[in-house]
């Protein structure tokens, strides 16, 4: 019996010892942190809606490609879809980095954007509504 309460005790004493030598993390008056923030973005490709939390300009480039290949595409607003007044705004350009920026600016300010590209004349079509 001594064997066993003298083991439990040494095991005891060594889990203590480890738990005191582990690094703690203080942050000292005055200095800063980063925090990463995770977003959730909800989109949709031609009716069919997606979640997603990858980076926004990597979406929006994956967006921008789905529509080149024929498919209409939409950043949703966690609003299921009821809009209280349908503002609509339309932006077309040929540069796909403009229609990104311009997507991405109208989807901060509370618009669902939807993006759409015409093959034959190169244009993207952006329309965002509120």
């Amino acid at each position: 019996m001594k064997k066993v309460t003298r083991t439990v005790l040494l095991l005891g004493v060594l889990s203590i010892m480890a738990a005191g030598c582990q690094k703690e993390n203080q942050i000292e008056p005055g200095q800063t942190t980063t925090v990463a923030t995770v977003q959730t973005t909800t989109y949709s490709v031609d009716g069919e809606t997606f979640s997603t939390t990858e980076e926004r300009t990597a979406l929006l480039e994956r967006l921008l490609a789905l529509a080149r290949e024929g498919y209409t595409v939409t950043l949703l607003q966690n609003n299921n879809g009821v809009h209280s007044t349908k503002e609509q705004v339309i932006f077309t350009t040929t540069d796909p980095n403009e229609a990104a920026q311009w997507a991405d600016q109208m989807y901060h300010q509370g618009y669902e954007v939807t993006i759409s590209y015409d093959k034959k004349t190169g244009v993207y079509t952006c329309i965002a509504v509120k």
